[in-house]
């Protein structure tokens, strides 16, 4: 008999077990699921994709593209095409597209920014560059004038002593262009007899591959197969640049909406920001 009510009494002494076991694993798994549940009503909503395009200068690309780089691998929503084209592309672009920031390398005009505005992001050299063969490492800008314009005709010492001087200018509504004819030239005509090119990179290009050739360039395209020129005795660095030393300077800028939507804002902030203009400083001067 005592043997029976003990079994019984274990008997009980399990089922009861058993439920608590049920009852506390049913209160873990509902608090699991209320966790969940907050942590997932708590998580910001998804970003809305977001595009922005730049368009405009090609001395700007390298800016351009690194700085979308950067910024889109922080903000995977976003994503930034750029395609270079030339500062009076840039303007035009600003104004007529959504969503589009203009890349201009020279002086804009005030009734170009109409209902826009530009943001200077970094300053740029405008390098003048020989072959590595040529012996000359520094020039007068009155004697670039006289180079330019077709006045000195020949290269004047060196291996290419006595060799036509071969000028490489750049294309219309080219922001270098503009920028070397304002503050070079000054007025006088590049020759007639330059071979325009459509890229900075085509103008480095054919220097690099004709040592009695002589053009001008932004100098975040330049390579180790030409030579930048000394100007008036100053060279052109990042230091020389930002200290405006060096005579040739230009700001380059993004020109953007008036009222541009809060992404490309952010994106402006960004470019302007440490971290940008540490990305600026690999090629440019930091913007003023």
């Amino acid at each position: 008999m005592r043997a029976n009510q003990f079994a019984a009494t274990t008997s009980r002494s399990r089922r009861r077990s058993a439920g608590l076991v049920c009852v506390g694993r049913l209160c873990a798994f509902v608090a699991a699921i209320s966790i969940a549940y907050l942590l997932t009503s708590c998580a910001p909503p998804p970003r809305k994709p977001v595009h922005l395009q730049m368009i405009g200068s090609d001395s700007m690309h390298w800016i351009a593209q690194s700085l979308a780089d950067a910024y889109t691998q922080q903000r995977p929503y976003v994503t930034i095409t750029v395609r270079a084209a030339n500062s009076d592309v840039g303007i035009r672009a600003s104004r007529e597209y959504s969503g589009t920031i203009g890349l201009v390398a020279r002086t804009i005009q005030p009734n170009e920014l109409d209902a826009t505005r530009a943001v200077v992001v970094a300053r740029d050299g405008v390098a003048v560059i020989v072959h590595p063969l040529n012996p000359i490492n520094a020039i007068m800008r009155s004697q670039l004038v006289q180079v330019f314009s077709g006045e000195i005709a020949v290269w004047p010492l060196g291996p290419m002593a006595g060799k036509p001087i071969v000028v490489i200018s750049r294309e219309d509504g080219s922001g270098t262009r503009d920028a070397f004819e304002t503050m070079v030239m000054n007025g006088t005509r590049v020759t007639r007899t330059a071979l325009v090119m459509p890229s900075e990179a085509a103008v480095v290009d054919y220097v690099a591959r004709n040592p009695t050739a002589t053009g001008y360039t932004s100098m975040g395209a330049l390579t180790q197969d030409v030579r930048a020129l000394t100007i008036d005795d100053v060279p052109l660095s990042r230091e020389t640049v930002e200290s405006q030393e060096y005579p040739f300077i230009r700001t380059l800028a993004f020109v953007v909406p008036q009222s541009s939507n809060p992404e490309m804002e952010d994106f402006i902030a960004f470019a302007l920001s440490a971290e940008g203009q540490r990305i600026v400083a690999q090629r440019y001067g930091k913007a003023p």
